[in-house]
């Protein structure tokens, strides 16, 4: 695995840096490992941006190949929305009932290996009775739903005795995969002229 990204987008790193190899002076994996070693270059940040357009221009081309997988995802995602949409309106709902706080952090420090965590893929009796469960041994809930396109994908910490994690669903899919590394290296990319511009 690589330091600083994951391994998926180690794997588009590698593929990206093959295709550029003979347009840029620069490597992409080695500029986002150390970009301190390429503050010296002449047109430095005019390359970073040539570099986040490659990134996109590759991504949209993979993805434009995946048509099957794009609209897997699609369906996944809506209805994962929808899923979504029903469990939060039940923890809203039982958290006034009980008077406990929702709370939407920028972080929570946790022991991560010691939180239950539950995924489900439908809003039924079964799931909203455990919701209410949740919400009755909790002491506070952190809402962690995230956006995708138009549509939220559900995660709760329920944080009490025990931490239990409720999130929706959605099945690995490469189109998902790209995305996340696309974001990945952009802002990778960004950080790394971000720093150069400060030495």
């Amino acid at each position: 695995m690589a330091e600083y990204w994951s391994d998926y987008t180690d794997f588009v790193l590698t593929n990206i840096d093959k295709k550029i190899s003979t347009k840029y002076k620069v490597s992409l994996k080695k500029l986002l490992g150390n970009p301190s070693k390429f503050a010296s270059q002449p047109n430095i940040q005019a390359t970073i941006k040539s570099l986040g357009d490659e990134v996109n221009s590759y991504i949209d081309n993979a993805i434009g190949t995946m048509p099957d997988a794009k609209k897997a995802l699609n369906d996944s995602v809506l209805k994962a929305d929808a899923v979504t949409k029903q469990l939060a309106q039940s923890i809203s709902m039982q958290a006034k009932q009980h008077k406990v706080p929702v709370v939407r952090p920028v972080s929570v420090n946790r022991d991560e290996t010691r939180d239950e965590t539950v995924s489900v893929d439908d809003a039924g009796p079964d799931v909203l009775a455990l919701v209410e469960k949740l919400v009755d041994s909790s002491t506070m809930i952190a809402d962690f739903s995230y956006q995708y396109d138009n549509s939220t994908i559900g995660s709760w910490l329920f944080s009490g005795g025990k931490n239990y994690i409720l999130n929706v669903f959605v099945p690995d899919n490469d189109v998902a995969m790209l995305e996340a590394s696309r974001t990945e290296i952009i802002t990778l990319l960004d950080a790394a002229g971000v720093m150069i511009e400060g030495i």
